[in-house]
């Protein structure tokens, strides 16, 4: 419903170019399989997504902290069928709000940069935008505070930090043992992994000899 009525915000304001959804997948549920569903759950139930368990623990601590910080300020609340967080609700304050908003945001930024080895410059440019562009647009009475609530700047940033873990992590964890994955994104770094497995063993034949008669 909430979709819904954002693409229709957008499309009759002329924002849709400027601004999109918030993650395209969800980034805190996902589907449970049919062979995993309990007698009382339906075909299409979620659960709580799980984190891969091949991040270090304290990485991972970090990450999870994230997940749970930028799902209360975006997507914590349910107002007749619109999903928002705390950050929609207190953005709604003019001037006031947003800097709160934003100060919430910056924290959740640093709160990321304290993993392992902190967050590579790009990455942190790139939450950065997205914090900036969250401020700079709810300055805009009214409909900038509706974009900040489908922008989902937190959410993005949380995102980005779950894919930058599961990239600096995830190879390391393919070659440790024939662990089956359990997370989307453990599926994805195994199947990357074997088809670098498969060109480099492609690379390293030898051509065929050639026979002459």
């Amino acid at each position: 419903m909430s979709n819904i009525l954002y693409k229709y915000f957008l499309k009759k304001t002329a924002l849709d170019h400027i601004a999109t959804m918030g993650p395209s997948e969800d980034p805190y549920f996902e589907e449970i399989p049919p062979e995993e569903l309990h007698f009382y759950q339906r075909k299409g139930a979620r659960r709580k997504r799980h984190m891969p368990d091949f991040i270090p623990k304290k990485d991972l601590k970090i990450l999870n902290s994230v997940k749970r910080k930028a799902y209360s300020l975006d997507l914590q609340l349910s107002l007749c069928g619109l999903r928002l967080g705390w950050a929609g609700v207190i953005g709604l304050l003019p001037w006031v709000g947003d800097i709160i908003a934003c100060c919430f945001a910056v924290m959740l930024v640093k709160k990321a940069n304290s993993i392992d080895g902190g967050l590579p410059a790009e990455l942190h440019s790139r939450m950065m935008m997205n914090v900036a562009f969250d401020f700079g647009i709810g300055l805009i009475p009214v409909v900038g505070d509706f974009i900040n609530i489908l922008y989902k700047c937190n959410s993005r940033n949380f995102v980005l930090l779950e894919k930058y873990l599961v990239s600096k992590y995830g190879n390391e964890a393919v070659n440790t043992g024939p662990k089956e994955p359990r997370t989307q994104a453990e599926q994805a770094v195994k199947a990357n992994a074997q088809a670098q497995a498969h060109a480099r063993m492609d690379k390293n034949q030898p051509p065929p000899a050639h026979v002459t008669v």
